[in-house]
């Protein structure tokens, strides 16, 4: 065997082991929450010996941020395909935005210690604390985009970011929150918790739309225009 094909052996051989330290800390992570995982847990779950965990990570930090954005990932994922149907399928259908509440809570619940992860750390100014902030920013960008694209016909200033923003932000919130209440308290209906998220998307959403276009809420566009 020639040396370069033993050194690409070793790279995949490497990558590979690496891989597998991520996905036990994020199913440490996603169980058992930040407080379970160490250098020694991670590297049995992931079938090596507690010194070989250094040759993949500099530290046990660096390993959780790397886990941490693959569970942000997923969960983005998840949040855009159901925003994508949505969009193909109708914003106004009760029944669609149910079953698409239903599928993110689904991903959330899956991920309960992460959700408590990014409401405890998103904050920090560590790197863990950084890349929660990321994730917890890309699902609001996502929400937002979303939201600037059914406001576009009103032709508002700025194209509705700001109001979009500020609309992307209490769906997090209310999302985020509804995962720790299922946490909370057990024995909460988790169908009920799907539904209330619909009647109140559904409700809040043409709530604002109509405010929006009541005359005189937003400045003319013509006005200014010689």
């Amino acid at each position: 065997m020639s040396v370069r094909v033993k050194a690409q052996r070793k790279r995949r051989d490497g990558q590979a082991t690496r891989e597998r330290l991520v996905q036990a800390t994020v199913e440490i992570l996603s169980r058992e929450g930040l407080g379970a995982v160490s250098t020694a847990r991670v590297a049995r779950d992931a079938g090596i010996v507690q010194s070989g965990f250094y040759a993949h990570f500099a530290s046990l930090e660096d390993c959780v941020v790397e886990a941490a954005q693959h569970i942000g990932q997923r969960i983005h994922d998840t949040i855009r395909e159901g925003l994508a149907h949505l969009r193909e399928q109708g914003v106004g259908d009760f029944e669609l935005v149910l079953a698409q509440y239903r599928r993110i809570l689904d991903q959330l619940e899956a991920q309960w210690q992460f959700v408590e992860l990014l409401l405890r750390y998103f904050r920090e100014p560590t790197p863990l604390g950084h890349t929660l902030a990321a994730i917890q920013q890309s699902i609001r960008d996502e929400l937002t985009h979303h939201l600037m694209a059914l406001l576009k016909p009103l032709d508002i200033p700025d194209g509705g970011r700001p109001e979009a923003a500020y609309l992307a932000d209490l769906m997090v919130n209310m999302l985020l929150s509804s995962v720790q209440s299922l946490r909370w308290e057990p024995a909460l209906n988790r169908e009920l918790v799907a539904y209330l998220l619909t009647v109140e998307t559904i409700s809040m959403a043409a709530r604002t739309y109509d405010w929006m276009t009541e005359k005189g809420h937003w400045p003319d566009p013509t006005r200014d225009r010689g």
